[in-house]
């Protein structure tokens, strides 16, 4: 009696453009009503003619300005940005993300005229899509049908997630902003309305920020700038041109629903590094009239990179069917999961039972099929545990 092994496992999606590469030039920060702009120790006949000690006050003006802008900032629980990035040349992406204090976020960009769900929590950076769209990025076959709708693990696919929900961390954007307030005195100035808020737009070689000349003085609006110092926070990705604003009341608290509705969904997020073969033949033994035992030997592997950086402390958390028709009627789904060293493998057994005439010959199949998750459930346990935590302790982890 015949078994059908799974097909081959399709060819791993040529990697192309890069999907979240932020690359192109910078952008000037746009803003409304520019009434001036000038260093700050330049007086009115051009630069280096204002007094020093003018200069000098005038610089801890901005200084303080961005300082306290920072501390502000590092007091919200949620920000969201809203804005584009230049992905090439003359060309604009547009985002939105929300983001706690530790980088924990949750947002969307446009790619191929798509939109793409972004999610970030702990160590873990993932992606969601349609069909129409991992197909144009070159996903195929069964890890097609697998990945449409669901969040995939992008860390190796697609790790430039990071350029864009990395650099924009609260904490990286305070810490941003404090270099600026050591380098105020090359500041230029700009005095605009951002948001409907009278501000000064204090342009520097790591970005440009709009603060509120009102108190608390509260970051309105953020820009890559043209030079990022080559230590220190991480630089914001090139063409980064957002709004800013800290989400309170109703607004945070379905920022916090809406999170911990995503990382629900992880329970069936794939990593789609990974796939499965079937080792040998199937048996089938014994098998009669009323029931028949399949057995099965299925295989992981890694491909490319993810191959060459795995090591045996990581382990594959396999979901694996084994479905069984009778005359190509199915009788019997098995389901298991199991835990699989790098490149294991592993022995299943599923028994279907059934009646069958004794007059004539029957055919039984079995099929199985495997995919590698993202996040097992212990490690989903875990980031539940500890968002729900930073949630209830001010800092939405």
């Amino acid at each position: 009696m015949p078994a059908h092994a799974p097909a081959p496992p399709p060819a791993r999606p040529r990697r192309s453009a890069l999907l979240l590469a932020l690359v192109g030039v910078a952008t000037a920060v746009l803003v409304a009503g520019l009434l001036i702009a000038r260093p700050w120790n330049d007086g009115p006949e051009g630069p280096g003619s204002g007094s020093p000690a003018a200069g000098r006050g005038t610089a801890v003006d901005a200084a303080r300005m961005l300082r306290e802008a920072a501390d502000t900032l590092e007091k919200a629980h949620v920000l969201s940005y809203r804005g584009e990035f230049a992905r090439d040349p003359g060309t604009a992406t547009g985002f939105d993300l929300q983001t706690t204090p530790g980088g924990w976020g949750r947002g969307s960009l446009g790619d191929q005229g798509r939109t793409v769900r972004l999610l970030t929590a702990g160590d873990h950076r993932m992606a969601k899509a349609d069909q129409a769209y991992w197909k144009g990025r070159g996903y195929s076959g069964a890890l097609l049908d697998r990945i449409s709708g669901h969040w995939l693990d992008a860390s190796s696919d697609l790790p430039e997630i990071d350029d864009v929900t990395a650099p924009l961390a609260p904490a990286n954007v305070a810490g941003l902003l404090r270099d600026a307030a050591g380098s105020a005195s090359s500041a230029t100035a700009s005095k605009a309305q951002v948001a409907g808020r009278a501000a000064t737009v204090l342009s520097t070689p790591g970005g440009t920020f709009s603060i509120s000349d009102s108190a608390p003085h509260t970051l309105l609006h953020l820009a890559s700038g043209s030079s990022p110092a080559a230590t220190g926070p991480l630089p914001l990705a090139d063409g980064t041109d957002v709004s800013v604003a800290a989400l309170t009341g109703v607004d945070r608290a379905a920022f916090a629903t809406a999170f911990e509705r995503d990382l629900a969904e992880l329970t069936t997020a794939v990593d789609p590094t990974v796939t499965f073969t079937t080792v040998g033949k199937a048996r089938f033994s014994p098998c009669g009239s009323t029931r028949c035992t399949a057995r099965f030997t299925l295989q992981n592997s890694a491909y490319g990179s993810a191959a060459a950086e795995a090591s045996t402390d990581d382990a594959v958390h396999a979901e694996i069917t084994i479905d069984i028709t009778l005359d190509g009627r199915s009788i019997k789904r098995c389901s298991y999961q199991r835990t699989m060293a790098p490149s294991g493998s592993v022995t299943l057994i599923c028994t279907a039972a059934y009646s069958a005439a004794t007059t004539r010959d029957h055919t039984v199949t079995g099929r199985p099929d495997a995919w590698a998750r993202a996040v097992p459930d212990d490690e989903l346990a875990r980031l539940r545990a500890d968002f729900a935590k930073g949630t209830a302790g001010g800092q939405a982890a």
